[in-house]
């Protein structure tokens, strides 16, 4: 009967039951106090509903019997890190890898809180070990080539995405991983490969469909994105980075005015919304609207340099004019203030700010 029950309470765990699987344990522990698999499955659906002082506690005391199984002290580190408490979960995991150095999920693990400390050199290595036992490993190809995308250097991390997607072809993480770091390096005839066949495998993935529509804006295919977007916003009409999208892609059909009225929406909700003003402008200004255009530049750089002290406050190391900068030399270069470039009070703006 006790083994059923376990079997039981184990079904319940892998079905996300997690509520039920801790009433069975419970009852399977009443019975069998020192049961090894109900006390670090409890622990790990404690962990899972958010009551991770709960089951770290329980961990705690298995271990001071059992200091040396593996898996309640892989369950203690995972929790630490659900903690956020990242030093002790790498010390935990440390422990368990003096047990069993060459478990692959331990390493991968491991990795991960080294990502979270900015460790990242540290973290490549680790994953890299990870590799060495499960060369074809999805999660750790994809989890290194996210190190390398977040330090700019997509060329690498397009590499492991499309390794973990030889080893799995349909794989979403892997092709949107690999869709957002062609985005980065505009290359995105392929961009939008990867995200179409995702929005193919699961047409309610947010993240794809809004990338999609994006990397059709910067294709020219303007009328394809606004499908995309559209659909997104009867999931979400208030999503501001879908309007703001949504009214680029009008605003390249040459419709400017209901463009304008999509930036407006979003300026509504948040009216210091810099890419709104910005997108916004370039539209008013396509309107030979001059009045609005220098309105709408003003508040921008305004908004620009308040972000950018705000910036150099935090942070005394910041080129607090450095953003502010920028900003001016790329609204001198966009093509959608060619007309603006002779009104004198657009050309001050730009001198003065």
């Amino acid at each position: 009967m006790k083994d059923s029950l376990l079997d039981l309470a184990v079904r319940n765990f892998e079905k996300e039951n997690f509520t039920k699987a801790i009433q069975l344990f419970e009852k399977i522990l009443k019975l069998d106090p020192d049961n090894p698999v109900a006390i670090i499955n409890k622990s790990s659906c404690l962990a899972e509903i958010g009551k991770y002082d709960e089951a770290i506690e329980q961990l705690e005391i298995f271990l001071k019997k059992n200091p040396n199984d593996f898996d309640a002290l892989y369950n203690k580190a995972t929790t630490l890190y659900d903690m956020d408490q990242y030093e002790d979960a790498l010390d935990t995991f440390d422990t368990a890898l003096k047990i069993d150095s060459k478990n692959s999920p331990a390493l991968c693990n491991k990795a991960n809180v080294l990502v979270a400390l900015g460790r990242h050199d540290d973290a490549i290595s680790v994953y890299n070990r990870a590799l060495q036992i499960e060369p074809r490993d999805v999660e750790t190809l994809n989890n290194i080539g996210i190190v390398y995308a977040g330090q700019k250097k997509h060329q690498k991390a397009i590499k492991y995405f499309e390794s973990a997607l030889d080893t799995q072809k349909d794989d979403i993480d892997s092709l949107c991983n690999l869709g957002n770091s062609l985005l980065e390096i505009e290359n995105y005839k392929y961009a939008y490969e990867c995200f179409r066949q995702v929005v193919k495998l699961d047409p309610t993935d947010f993240d794809a469909a809004f990338r999609l529509g994006i990397t059709c804006n910067n294709l020219k295919m303007p009328d394809r994105a606004l499908i995309y977007f559209n659909k997104l916003l009867r999931r979400d009409r208030n999503n501001i980075d879908v309007l703001i999208n949504k009214g680029y892609s009008l605003h390249l059909m040459g419709k400017y005015g209901r463009a304008i009225l999509c930036y407006k929406q979003v300026l509504k909700q948040d009216p210091d919304e810099i890419n709104a003003i910005y997108y916004m402008s370039k539209s008013t200004a396509r309107q030979n609207d001059a009045k609005q255009t220098c309105n709408l530049i003003s508040k921008l750089l305004k908004l620009q340099f308040l972000n950018d002290h705000l910036d150099h406050d935090h942070d005394h190391d910041h080129d607090h004019d450095h953003d502010h900068v920028h900003l001016i030399e790329k609204i001198q270069k966009d093509s959608d203030f060619k007309r603006m470039r002779t009104n004198a009070n657009f050309l001050f703006l730009l001198k003065h700010n």
